[in-house]
C-alpha cells in the first residue's frame, strides 16, 4: 500500500506549488484538494488535470465505480484513491490543508495509516496570506470590508496552524514545515529536503516537473491548469509594496505569538 502525504496550514500559503513541484517524482501522485471534490461531489463535467474526464482518469474513476460512492466522506474518498493508485505509486499527496472542516483529517488519516502517513505544514506570513485573499476575484460577500476579512483570515490561519502543531506535538516524526517562502526561493533544496525522508530510494529531477504522467488535480489554485517551469516560480511580494499599513498591523497585531515562532518580523 502506497503512503499518503496530507499537505496542512491554510490557503494562499502555497501548497498547490509544493504539490506541482513535487511531481517532479515519478513515484508520486497529486491528487489536489480532495476535501473539494467531496464537499462539491464529483460529477461527469470536471476536467482532471491530466487532460481527461473524471470516468477516463486513472484515478478519478474509482469514485463512479463505486457503489454508495456519493455518501462517501473525505476519509472514504482518500481511501479509495489510495488503494487505486497504490499499484503504480509509491506516494498519493492531498493538498486540502486543515483551515475550516478539515483540522481533523490529518489526525483521521494517521489512524488509519499508522506510518504510512505524513504531514506537510506549509506555513507563509499571515500578511501575505490576508493581502492574496483581499486581492482575489472570489470575494467574500459578508466579508467585503478588508479588516473585517483581515481578521476573519487570521483568525483561520491559526486555526489551520494549531491544527498543524498539535499533531507535530504527538507525531513529531511523520511532521515536516515547509515555509512557502524557502518553497519559492529555493524549491531545489526543499524538494531534496522532502524527499530524502518521503521517498529516499526514488530518483527524481526539476526537469521532469510536467513530463509524468502524475498531476489528477480537479480541485485547487488555479495554477494547476498551468505549465510549470522551475524558472516562473517566483516569491510574490506584492504584499509588501501594496498592502495599506494599518491592516498591515492588524495583521500583525493580531498574529504576533505564532508569527515569531514561524520567524516572520
Amino acid at each position: 500500500m502506497a503512503k499518503v502525504v496530507y499537505i496542512g496550514g491554510y490557503g494562499r500559503s502555497g501548497s498547490t506549488l509544493l504539490e506541482y513541484l513535487m511531481t517532479a517524482n515519478p513515484k508520486l501522485v497529486a491528487c489536489g484538494e480532495v476535501a473539494s471534490c467531496w464537499r462539491k461531489k464529483l460529477t461527469l463535467s470536471n476536467t482532471c488535470t491530466c487532460g481527461r474526464s473524471v470516468q477516463q482518469c486513472s484515478v478519478w474513476h474509482v469514485f463512479f465505480g463505486a457503489k454508495n460512492a456519493t455518501h462517501w466522506t473525505h476519509l472514504d474518498l482518500s481511501l479509495a484513491l489510495l488503494e487505486q493508485i497504490s499499484t503504480d505509486f509509491e506516494l498519493m499527496v492531498d493538498s486540502s490543508k486543515t483551515a475550516w472542516g478539515a483540522t481533523a483529517m490529518p489526525f483521521k488519516l494517521r489512524q488509519k495509516l499508522g506510518n504510512n502517513f505524513h504531514l506537510i505544514h506549509v506555513v507563509r506570513d499571515p500578511r501575505a496570506v490576508c493581502w492574496s485573499l483581499i486581492q482575489s476575484k472570489k470575494k467574500h460577500a459578508v466579508f467585503s470590508n478588508p479588516a473585517l476579512r483581515c481578521i476573519w483570515t487570521t483568525l483561520a490561519w491559526g486555526i489551520a496552524n494549531l491544527s498543524c502543531e498539535c499533531f507535530h506535538w504527538l507525531h513529531p516524526d511523520q511532521y515536516v514545515r515547509v515555509h512557502y517562502e524557502d518553497l519559492a526561493r529555493r524549491p531545489g533544496d526543499v524538494l531534496n529536503d522532502l524527499f530524502k525522508k518521503l521517498l529516499p530510494n526514488a530518483p527524481w529531477g526539476l526537469e521532469r516537473i510536467g513530463s509524468n504522467d502524475n498531476r489528477h488535480q480537479l480541485h485547487g489554485n488555479r495554477m494547476r491548469k498551468q505549465s510549470l517551469s522551475l524558472n516562473s516560480v517566483r516569491e510574490d511580494l506584492r504584499w509588501r509594496k501594496e498592502m495599506p499599513l494599518g491592516l498591515c498591523r492588524l495583521v500583525a497585531a493580531l498574529t504576533r505569538p505564532m508569527r515569531a515562532r514561524y520567524g516572520y518580523a
